[in-house]
């Protein structure tokens, strides 16, 4: 989607508001295995195997730590490059905890619309 035909050259500063309304509903993406090693599972035996980045579009609660996926009715769920960060609307529990209404931040922003809670 392509916010900066409404927002036009404010869109960073739309985002920002975005971030500060929903910082307690901030998430970060975990590290797949693939970007903490530099190398894939493929080939090994055991527990994953031959699966790339198991916890690829996996992410962090930033309040409560508690992991979650990006529902796959979201235009981001499935992005390549997944989001580093998100703030979101409403977690959706199912037999896995999803994001809905999700929308990418940076996570410096963060700390700039929320220093107390971000440092």
């Amino acid at each position: 989607m392509d916010i900066s035909q409404s927002c036009g050259e404010e869109e960073i500063q739309f985002l920002k508001c975005a971030c500060a309304g929903l910082f307690l509903q901030s998430a970060t993406r975990i590290p797949s295995f693939d970007e903490t090693n530099g190398s894939s599972r493929r080939g090994k035996k055991g527990g994953n195997s031959g699966r790339l980045g198991s916890s690829r579009g996996r992410y962090k609660t930033k309040i409560g730590s508690e992991v979650v996926s990006i529902h796959p009715t979201s235009t981001l769920f499935g992005r390549n490059p997944a989001p580093k960060s998100v703030v979101y609307t409403e977690l959706l529990l199912t037999k896995k905890t999803y994001l809905r209404g999700v929308t990418q931040i940076r996570e410096e922003w963060l700390a700039e619309v929320a220093p107390g809670f971000f440092k």
